[in-house]
């Protein structure tokens, strides 16, 4: 065995040598997937206080570092019809005592990390993109007891990306007399971190500046 040894020493160094090659390339692929994990930007949309539309719209912040909360969009549809209205900066007609925790007309903001901001409830984002998409802004439009669910996007900024984050989430509505229950079609928040997907956000926000 030992003559063995001695006779392909060079050919088990490279056996050992090579085995412990794979074994730091996996050591180094549970470091990244770990380091991704941890600084990977994520964002909640949740409903706070009631299963009504005076739920409170709920964002929270459960990244590694702090989120500036660029926009806030909008996606109604009814049984034959859908539109999306920004509804970042409040409206002349939007009643909020205390919209941010700066104290300024806008969901606009910086979130930091563990931080939950309240959006409004999801009856006053609803009417402010009613009104936006109506002749009549008093009045909103005749669609509001035919929606029938709406999405709720988030575009933020985070740290060096060169392109924003987002996160969505779709509600239903059931409809009974007049009042409306409503619940999340998903079990969580959708992030959003696909280079195509976060392309098409930042050209939301584009348009949304230009309008």
């Amino acid at each position: 065995m030992i003559e063995w040894i001695r006779a392909n020493h060079q050919l088990i160094s490279i056996v050992i040598n090579g085995a412990m090659l794979l074994v730091w390339i996996g050591y180094l692929q549970i470091f990244v997937r770990s380091y991704v994990r941890q600084t990977r930007p994520k964002i909640l949309i949740n409903r706070g206080g009631s299963g009504t539309l005076d739920a409170l719209c709920l964002v929270s912040n459960m990244s590694s570092d702090a989120i500036y909360v660029e926009s806030i969009i909008l996606t109604l549809q009814t049984a034959d019809d859908e539109w999306t209205c920004p509804v970042t900066e409040l409206d002349g007609i939007e009643e909020w005592d205390e919209p941010t925790d700066l104290n300024l007309r806008t969901r606009q903001g910086t979130l930091d990390p563990g931080k939950v901001r309240n959006m409004g409830t999801f009856r006053k984002i609803i009417e402010h993109a009613l009104r936006a998409s109506s002749d009549d802004p008093e009045l909103g439009t005749d669609r509001w007891e035919r929606l029938v669910r709406f999405d709720v996007r988030i575009v933020a900024t985070y740290g060096s990306e060169d392109l924003p984050i987002g996160a969505n989430r779709w509600f239903t509505l059931t409809w009974n007399g007049g009042t409306a229950a409503m619940r999340p079609l998903t079990a969580g928040t959708v992030q959003i971190r696909s280079r195509r997907e976060r392309g098409k956000i930042a050209r939301l926000l584009d348009a949304e500046v230009q309008n």
